[in-house]
């Protein structure tokens, strides 16, 4: 597999890169967007990571192109900057994940392996071709139940074989696919590594065309028969065979005030049990400093606070989840000595932090406070349709879409609509551009900028290579200028792919939380199904078979990390997109979630602005494999 390092500090780069190469993976290294522009040009990338500072262009930019380029790669920030408004502003320019510098190696490993984990390309439990398996976790490769002993580039090319095995792999596929640019071999010593490869297979047993060659194209794994192959597919479900489907499309984003409506809405419901839950935190507090505290009440109050830490950080009171979480160290029973021993500083600490919580949740009336700040929306297709430079049909056209249940924007002129696209962060679901002789190459550069949202283009130009221009620059379809709204419009339903909702399973033990998922993830479209038990887990993914499942870490009973690590055993739900929740941001925590087999980890104090995103990259990559 092809990564490409994207940053201009080139003696971290240049270490990363032996790490990687460790690690069986090809290593390219840009120090400016140009750069990385230029190596995008040439070789197909699994994945890209991207410093978000770089001397000629912002990483989030160059994330950007990208996208509008079509590259559909994981692509993973790398930065030293770590504020929420960075995390957010890169993941909204396309990126699929966020690593802080400095990083530990394992962690980012565990990263990489999720990233790449989602698609069809994805790192399997074991990739099998009928008595051979290899195993992308241990880099061990197996011929039925002898163990092969390979060097680094013999399994990187059992690996390319098995992942792409329905293709012929030339020897400069195979050059481009695993060495790095800067260090090409010859095609003699790719020849000789397939040799050497031969011949271990045929010690161990395999057929010695096993690897087959073909003639004057290249190589590949010999076919299985009908038999073998069904089998194959069966245990790999990867790159041989794909079940997994995801949404074609994704609805439009909820606008502001429907997601702070949700967001109030959900809290108006949990603010009495929030209350009740600080009361017993004060009813603690007065414990100990009357000499009282029992067992049992600290063990409440450690739950209490526990619950409120996540609870509190979700609806926005950040400071209330930090004290929360500070109160849930202090009373942590299986850490400090319950009851009368607590010591004088612990006392004064847990004094201070009921009443600066007290501050926090209550107002001068003794009620529960409102919620401290609207929710922005993320970005994601507007859902209008833009009519681009149609002087003689647009307010037909504009009909026929309200008609259809379609907010349409018109734009007098090419450039407008341009600059409008570069400006917003949000894209429109279609656009129906007109298409003059005066404006053509201004149209061209537009259909370019559109990257993958579908264009009609209405235009009387007849030249041949013009409308050949058009196609290849992205339009879907090509109309005549006279043609009908009504026509327009159909040919618009007709090239839109059918929007199919999108299965969530969240799972938390304290039902507010999932009440406040269920209400704003259900304002973007999703389909939202809570559970707050744990074991019911099993019989409601059968039944709902989601497209992505997100778990909270502490639970009662069982975590969502040992819930993760069982599903990935699993050969119903190792491809399952999964997200973990947690109130915790300490770096061990998110290094045991991608070590658990997650694909990714967001903290319940930002949930709200960012798990849509999240689930939104996880299907859109996933679907490009599809």
């Amino acid at each position: 597999m092809r990564i490409l390092l994207v940053d201009d500090d080139e003696t971290l780069m240049e270490a990363l890169a032996e790490a990687l190469i460790r690690q069986r993976y090809a290593v390219d290294i840009a120090t400016d967007g140009a750069m990385a522009q230029e190596f995008l040009a040439l070789f197909t990338y699994d994945l890209i990571m991207l410093d978000m500072l770089l001397p000629d262009i912002r990483g989030t930019a160059l994330c950007q192109q990208c996208r509008q380029q079509g590259i559909d790669c994981p692509i993973l920030i790398l930065t030293a900057r770590n504020t929420s408004s960075d995390k957010v502003q890169a993941l909204d320019a396309g990126a699929d994940d966020y690593v802080i510098k400095p990083f530990d190696l394992d962690e980012l490993y565990a990263r990489i392996r999720a990233l790449l984990r989602r698609d069809s390309h994805a790192t399997a439990a074991t990739l099998c071709w009928g008595d051979l398996s290899l195993r992308p976790d241990t880099f061990e490769v197996f011929y039925r139940s002898r163990q092969i002993h390979t060097t680094p580039k013999e399994y990187a090319l059992l690996e390319l074989f098995l992942r792409q095995s329905s293709r012929v792999h030339s020897l400069d596929t195979i050059i481009e696919n695993l060495w790095s640019f800067q260090d090409p071999p010859s095609e003699d010593a790719v020849r000789t590594h397939i040799k050497g490869l031969r011949q271990k297979l045929k010690a161990v047993g395999a057929p010695k065309d096993l690897i087959e060659t073909v003639y004057g194209v290249g190589y590949r794994l010999k076919p299985l028969d009908e038999g073998n192959s069904s089998l194959a597919t069966a245990q790999t479900g990867d790159g041989m065979a794909s079940t997994a489907t995801a949404p074609e499309t994704i609805a439009p984003a909820p606008t502001r005030l429907e997601l702070t409506t949700a967001l109030h809405n959900a809290w108006d419901n949990a603010k009495s049990e929030m209350y009740q839950r600080f009361s017993l935190l004060e009813a603690v507090s007065a414990a100990i400093a009357s000499g009282s505290l029992s067992l049992e009440l600290q063990q409440a109050g450690y739950r209490q606070a526990h619950k409120l830490a996540g609870a509190l950080g979700c609806f926005g009171f950040t400071e209330g989840s930090r004290l929360a979480q500070t109160l849930e160290r202090a009373l942590n029973p299986n850490v400090n000595i319950p009851g009368a021993t607590i010591t004088d500083e612990q006392s004064t600490q847990i004094k201070a932090a009921v009443g600066q919580l007290r501050a926090q949740l209550i107002d001068s009336t003794g009620q529960i406070k409102a919620v401290p700040q609207p929710v922005a929306t993320s970005p994601g297709a507007t859902g209008e349709l833009w009519l681009v430079d149609l002087p003689n049909n647009r307010e037909a056209i504009a009909a026929q879409a309200s008609a259809a249940g379609l907010d349409s924007r018109t734009f007098d002129r090419v450039d407008s609509a341009h600059q409008q696209l570069h400006r917003q962060r949000h894209r429109p679901l279609a656009v129906v551009i007109g298409v003059q002789p005066t404006s053509h190459q201004a149209v061209m550069d537009l259909l370019a900028a559109l990257g993958d949202i579908p264009a009609i283009a209405l235009t009387d130009i007849q030249d041949l290579h013009q409308r050949l221009q058009i196609v290849q620059r992205g339009a879907v379809r090509i109309l005549a200028s006279t043609t009908t709204p009504r026509s327009v419009l159909d040919t618009l339903q007709q090239i839109l792919p059918v929007q199919q909702p999108v299965r969530l399973v969240i799972v938390d033990d304290d039902r507010h939380v999932l009440a406040l998922l269920e209400n704003s993830l259900g304002a973007w479209g999703f389909q939202v199904t809570t559970v707050d038990n744990p074991e019911q887990l099993p019989q409601v993914l059968v039944q709902i078979d989601p497209d992505v499942l997100v778990l909270d870490v502490d639970m009662a009973g069982v975590s969502g990390l040992e819930i993760c690590q069982l599903l990935r055993a699993d050969e119903r739900w190792w491809r399952l997109p999964i997200l973990i929740l947690t109130v915790h941001g300490e770096p061990e925590v998110e290094q045991q979630a991608f070590r658990a087999g997650a694909d990714d980890f967001v903290n319940k104090s930002v949930m709200v602005q960012e798990l849509p995103n999240r689930i939104f990259n996880r299907l859109q990559r996933r679907s490009f494999s599809g």
